[in-house]
């Protein structure tokens, strides 16, 4: 499978409806948000080299989320520098979403980890995405750049899925002394 199939199968079920994330994919990016995510994000690449976009700004202007080239992901939030990610220098990205006992809510926590420096993706570009679907299209495109890792980076895929606590797979349970635990429907 190629980066662009990838994307193509994946990008659009990666934002949650109804909190203010838009997925682009090319050629369906409106000129205009193409220009600006490019000025934004990868002004060294060519503006051909973009294939998706994931844009996470308040006012859905392109400067802020996800960049997906033909050799890097860009990663922007508000207030912050352009981080770039060349997608051989990808050494993994490290998922984890933990279910608290006391609160009933998801933690999350989402890191790349690169030959260059590791970069932890912050909760508010996070906050309308599909963390399971975003953290799976990751996997894939980074075993494109592993092949000898491959089918070492697929099965911890399918081993992840079953560590993951999913709010409607666990529920707080509390028993007669408070404490409370985790049991299975």
């Amino acid at each position: 499978m190629e980066l662009s199939q990838i994307l193509q199968k994946s990008i659009s079920q990666i934002a949650l409806s109804g909190q203010g994330v838009k997925t682009y994919l090319v050629p369906q990016i409106p000129r205009q948000l193409l220009t600006r995510a490019w000025r934004t994000f990868c002004p060294q690449e060519k503006r051909t080299s973009i294939l998706a976009l994931i844009d996470t700004s308040f006012f859905q202007n392109g400067k802020e989320g996800f960049v997906f080239t033909q050799n890097a992901l860009y990663i922007r939030e508000a207030m912050h520098r352009v981080k770039v990610f060349p997608y051989d220098r990808i050494n993994a990205v490290i998922y984890f979403q933990a279910l608290s006992t006391y609160s009933g809510k998801n933690s999350i926590s989402m890191e790349i980890d690169s030959k260059d420096y590791d970069y932890e993706i912050s909760n508010v570009l996070l906050k309308g995405i599909n963390t399971d679907r975003f953290n799976r299209m990751l996997q894939q495109i980074v075993s494109l750049y592993r092949p000898d890792e491959r089918h070492e980076i697929e099965e911890e895929l399918e081993d992840s899925e079953t560590q993951i606590a999913h709010p409607e797979k666990f529920k707080p349970h509390k028993f007669k002394d408070g404490d409370p635990q985790i049991y299975q429907k």
